[in-house]
């Protein structure tokens, strides 16, 4: 009976582990699309100008890693924890690039007046490069409680709403999907982090 319980603990986490291997291969896949390389510990490529239009590498040093070290070390305690150590890391990372993307001033929910400038960034953007970001949290361990799944998208002008992406990352034990959205904030500010029905749900 021992030996049935390990077989069938041994194919539980094979799954589970699968899985987590296909949702990461989906959001590597996203970045992909927009001929974004994976992130790596000392640098990372990030979109901005609308849709990926330009493409700045950016290098990142032991100093960087250590402040994301530091700032997911304070979601350790509990899923909802990490969601706002995520949100923590995002808005210092815009603050990080924003000096070499030329992006530290960007326009909250830029739309077709921001069009093709350098210095703005659309929701396809901000999800690649926040999708970018997690993968590299990933890529560290940093992250306890989330897997980095693809992106989500809504709105499709037939139903009166604007295309719109967001970065996602799921719960590893409930599957719960959380949207983690800076395109509507200043840069550097705290993205919206949202349950993933919560979201496909606004405007």
């Amino acid at each position: 009976m021992r030996l049935k319980r390990t077989a069938i603990a041994f194919v539980a986490v094979f799954i589970t582990s699968g899985s987590a291997f296909a949702a990461s291969n989906a959001a590597r896949q996203y970045l992909a699309k927009y001929d974004v390389p994976a992130p790596t510990p000392t640098s990372v490529v990030v979109c901005h100008g609308f849709n990926c239009k330009y493409r700045t590498l950016v290098g990142l040093g032991a100093g960087d890693i250590g402040k994301l070290r530091e700032i997911l070390a304070r979601g350790r305690g509990s899923a909802r924890s990490e969601i706002n150590a995520i949100a923590d890391a995002v808005a210092w990372f815009e603050r990080r690039i924003g000096s070499q993307t030329g992006t530290s001033r960007r326009t909250p929910r830029a739309g077709p007046a921001q069009a093709g400038l350098r210095s703005e960034a659309d929701c396809i953007d901000e999800s690649v490069n926040t999708t970018a970001l997690l993968v590299l949290l990933s890529d560290l361990k940093l992250l306890k409680f989330h897997d980095v799944v693809a992106p989500e998208s809504r709105g499709y002008l037939l139903d009166f709403r604007y295309p719109h992406a967001t970065a996602v990352v799921a719960n590893r034990m409930s599957g719960a999907r959380w949207a983690i959205d800076p395109w509507p904030k200043r840069n550097g500010q705290r993205p919206d982090t949202l349950p993933i029905a919560v979201w496909l749900k606004g405007g």
